[in-house]
């Protein structure tokens, strides 16, 4: 029940940002979808700053920047109950980085990258670590496909991907596949879903998420994002993301 109300609000956020499309620009390709990358990358010269706000008061802080046109690099910090009455409980910095290798072919464009970075988002994204407290978040390698996808003169996008956790700790088991969209409406608002934490073992199924979003760009420079992040028999996890684009 909890899980049908989530969805019908964040419809109700979406039909009221779609009124305001006439005052917007385009959106442009993305370089994540909620959870998970995409294959895109940033321009030479432009940078990116994000706040994200989920469950408990956790915030992660991310900025990366295009050294080229196919690669950029970052950095990455999270801390657990930034807000609100608790503890808060910092994490270590982490380095993300993406690298894009293709665009493909004119006639069969496809974008293949890989990168390193944190994985999912919230307190049950974090994985504790005896020998030091601080690092508590879930780093590693990807490599994701990007296939865009031309429905109703618009661009859709298709993504497809692997990851491995390596940090704090490597656990083969937790290697999860993911496969995520985004798709526009008008031309200032990104619809998004995503499976994420897709195991081998089919067992846990229940660990499997179900992720959707809502994402509004102002002037391509701007961006406010809702998010919604479900789990079967868990309390749905509500993210605000808060990002800004430009270039040097």
């Amino acid at each position: 029940m909890i899980k049908k109300i989530n969805i019908l609000i964040l419809l109700a956020v979406m039909l009221t940002l779609f009124q305001g499309r006439g005052f917007t620009q385009f959106y442009g390709r993305i370089n994540y979808v909620i959870d998970t990358p995409t294959a895109y990358t940033l321009e030479k010269g432009m940078y990116n700053f994000t706040f994200l706000a989920y469950d408990r008061g956790g915030v992660e802080l991310k900025a990366f920047m295009g050294l080229h046109d196919n690669f950029y690099l970052g950095a990455s910090f999270d801390i657990q109950s930034a807000i609100g009455k608790e503890e808060p409980e910092p994490h270590a910095p982490g380095v993300i980085a993406k690298i894009k290798f293709t665009d493909g072919l004119e006639r069969f464009p496809i974008s293949v990258a890989i990168g390193y970075d944190s994985f999912y988002i919230g307190q049950e994204g974090k994985t504790y670590n005896n020998e030091n407290k601080l690092n508590r978040m879930i780093y590693g390698p990807y490599i994701v496909v990007t296939k865009p996808i031309y429905l109703l003169d618009e661009e859709q996008h298709l993504h497809f991907g692997f990851r491995v956790p390596l940090q704090p700790y490597y656990v083969p088991e937790d290697s999860s596949y993911f496969v995520s969209f985004d798709i526009p409406i008008g031309n200032s608002v990104i619809f998004k879903a995503e499976g994420d934490r897709i195991y081998h073992d089919l067992s846990r199924r229940e660990e499997w998420m179900l992720n959707v979003g809502l994402k509004y760009s102002y002037l391509n420079r701007i961006g406010v994002e809702f998010d919604l992040l479900m789990q079967k028999k868990s309390r749905s996890n509500r993210v605000l993301r808060i990002e800004y684009n430009d270039e040097f």
